[in-house]
């Protein structure tokens, strides 16, 4: 669903000259950084943090009783405070920054509301912040182009009171003169922060709950958490008001009655009584309702329109707007917050078998891993649909680490271990994708997940050259119901199993079960600490064609019950153990800096020995054709080639997996050969033909359409 923005408004205590005087914002839960253009991860000064950023003040070790002033800097672009053009800034390792370059006075730690005599005038405060340790650095970076930059200013792994961590911005934006403060980072709350900006002695803007502001964001350390408050100069409009959210299942069914709700703001300054809230599909003719509202400036409440929408056509994306119209009965005074859009899929309700892909973050120097590489064991065993992947980076990197998984730790991983993703989907309730092992989080998961269901079959088949080392293998796909939007990918992962390397800390595996008497019945506690020879299981050598995978494999505008194919054609690498490697299809949702757009739609995984090996010409892979496909007769042709006699069965199976047909042709000649498989008593759908000669299987799918 799409996620909420909550708006708040805060007027100053006095009001001075024409554009003295600004509107106060809350993005809650916001999911990006004010205007996208911030997308560099948050990490500490010398720990990840992406190129381009400007020391402002380097880490030391000082305290709370003893600020100071960065030197003064300079704005890179004419930007207005308070109506006034300003050059420059300087900040106080206190959480202040102020324009204000003669200012010499600094506040303590201990944070007020505001105004306060404390605070220079002019100044963007963050008052609570402070820094004490090595690691507290003040730090700058310009992002954008001309005439749309964006100037920040970041308290970068900032010590709070509560004795832990935190990291937010000041930003200042080019052309709307627009300040944000950007709550990024933390890994303590509550806080007890001001957050606003003072004009001068008698006139602030501080955001509600001030003094007592605690951050709304996890320890994820990208945008897809991030909240950030927002100060716009000007006066408000009398009569205004818009839809600031949208709260919409992302699919849903075809003739179905779906209500469409969210949430109006009034974002004028008089009390809103009265309004009309406008929906249309795919801008179409628009559907309308009058509310009775009671609502003061700044307020908000929730609508449900009192016309429900009844999709009556499937398709993958639908456009939903919602806007209001005639706050209290007269003309809106600023139409570019009216509205609010939503992308819906409308589908079957059709799904296939769901193949849940479990990552697992590991390393050798984590002595608790071995208890999670215990339960992934113990969950592939009791559910013959989950894929188990072992991920060795995030909460540090062996032998077996590659960019792969750092990339995959980086975007989703909580830089823990043993900690696991189940999809790499983003539950509810949850504000991170990876969770540790504890109450049978990752079994049950795994087997909510392989009950699911999916819109997405995925087949998995190819050959492979034993001498040459070449892999030709083909992923296909297809819908048999449309999806969520989204911006889909398929990928492919090599998996190795029984991973046993050197002597030495890059594969010996840490054992903190070994001896401990907390745990005398762990199967570890008689394993020494460290285990040498450690058989390190699943591991993820590579993903292709990357970490991510490919983009143009799904059209935008797919086609139910169609073939879509991505062909991998390459070299296994020498060191690889081609009798332990694995193939993992995977189909999912790539997300960006979102973490909660991130999921595995569906995945399959085949052993690299099952692969047709062309040195011994077998070519039944190769030869295996279905004709018509779809098909409107009672009977399908299969065309196939053998090496040599065999009996030859054909099993059709539908979706779920269900054998729905078989059928025995004896044994057959070597050579080529033609077989009719019976469609007769087939509804209309989606089916495979598994094809059975001798010791060999392949399987492909049809499609029957009368």
């Amino acid at each position: 669903m799409k996620k909420l923005t909550t708006l708040f408004i805060a007027i100053a205590f006095a009001v001075f000259g024409a554009n003295a005087q600004y509107i106060v914002s809350s993005n809650v839960n916001a999911g990006q950084n004010p205007g996208n253009l911030n997308n560099d991860a948050e990490y500490p000064v010398g720990g990840g943090l992406p190129a381009g950023w400007a020391t402002l003040f380097t880490g030391t070790t000082n305290t709370s009783n003893a600020p100071s002033w960065t030197a003064n800097q300079s704005i890179p672009f004419s930007f207005q405070f308070n109506g006034s053009a300003v050059t420059g800034y300087k900040v106080s390792t206190n959480g202040i920054l102020t324009f204000d370059l003669t200012a010499t006075a600094n506040p303590t730690a201990t944070n007020a509301a505001i105004p306060s005599t404390s605070i220079p005038n002019n100044s963007v405060v963050i008052w609570g912040l402070y820094a004490v340790g090595a690691g507290d650095y003040i730090i700058s970076k310009t992002f954008g182009t001309a005439p749309n930059r964006q100037h920040w200013v970041m308290f970068n792994s900032y010590s709070t009171a509560g004795a832990g961590w935190s990291y937010w911005s000041v930003v200042m934006e080019e052309g709307s003169n627009k300040i944000y403060i950007v709550d990024q980072r933390t890994n303590t709350t509550p806080l007890t922060l001001t957050v606003g900006i003072q004009v001068n002695s008698t006139t602030a803007y501080m955001v509600p709950g001030s003094p007592n502001i605690s951050s709304y964001t996890a320890n994820g350390p990208t945008p897809a958490d991030n909240s950030y408050y927002e100060f716009t100069p000007g006066t408000p409009p009398v009569n205004d008001a818009g839809v600031s959210s949208l709260t919409l299942p992302a699919k849903v069914n075809v003739n179905s009655s779906t209500n469409i709700s969210g949430t109006i703001r009034n974002t004028g300054t008089a009390t809103l009584t009265s309004v009309i809230v406008n929906y249309s599909i795919n801008n179409s003719t628009a559907r309308r309702d009058t509310l009775t509202v009671n609502l003061p400036y700044g307020a908000q409440t929730s609508f449900t329109h009192s016309i429900p929408w009844v999709p009556a056509n499937l398709g993958p994306g639908y456009t939903i707007r919602a806007w209001t119209s005639r706050p209290n009965g007269v003309a809106d005074q600023d139409r570019s917050n009216d509205s609010t859009i939503a992308q819906v899929a409308v589908s079957t309700g059709l799904s296939v078998q769901k193949y849940p892909l479990f990552e697992e973050y590991t390393t050798t120097s984590c002595g608790w891993c071995p208890d999670g590489h215990l339960i992934m064991e113990q969950i592939t065993a009791s559910n013959q649909y989950v894929i188990p992947v072992a991920l060795h980076s995030c909460f540090n990197t062996d032998g077996m680490s590659n960019t792969e998984s750092v990339t995959i730790c980086n975007t989703l991983g909580v830089n823990a271990a043993p900690t696991g993703q189940v999809d790499r989907k983003l539950f509810p309730g949850e504000q991170d994708v990876a969770f540790g092992r504890g109450g049978n989080a990752w079994v049950n998961r795994c087997n909510s997940q392989s009950t699911a269901g999916s819109e997405v079959d995925v087949n998995l088949y190819g050959n492979f050259n034993s001498t040459t080392r070449n892999l030709n293998v083909n992923i296909d796909l297809s819908f048999v119901d449309f999806v969520s939007p989204g911006d889909i990918r398929v990928s492919l992962m090599l998996v190795e199993d029984s991973v046993v390397g050197a002597n030495s800390t890059q594969f010996n595996q840490r054992n903190f079960y070994s001896g401990n008497a907390s745990f005398p019945t762990h199967p570890f506690y008689s394993q020494p600490d460290p285990i040498i020879g450690y058989p390190h299981r699943h591991v993820l050598r590579d993903i292709l064609p990357s970490t991510w995978g490919d983009n143009t494999v799904v059209p935008a505008n797919y086609t139910l019950h169609t073939n879509y194919t991505k062909n991998f054609n390459f070299t296994l690498l020498a060191g690889y153990d081609v009798s332990q490697m694995y193939l993992v299809a995977v189909v999912s949702y790539f997300g960006g800096n979102d973490i909660s757009k991130y999921e595995v739609i569906n995945a399959r995984e085949l052993k690299l020995s099952l692969l047709t090996d062309l040195e011994t010409t077998n070519d039944l892979s190769n030869s295996f054709k279905i004709y018509p496909n779809p098909t409107d007769l009672p009977f399908t042709n299969v065309d196939f080639r053998l090496n040599e006699n065999a009996p030859v069965q054909a099993r059709i199976m539908d979706v779920t997996g269900k054998v729905v047909s078989t059928q025995d042709f004896g044994t057959m000649s070597q050579g080529n050969q033609m077989i009719q498989v019976d469609t007769d008593n087939l509804e209309n759908g989606f089916y495979f033909i598994n094809l059975t000669a001798g010791d060999q299987e392949v399987s492909r799918k049809i499609s029957v359409v009368r």
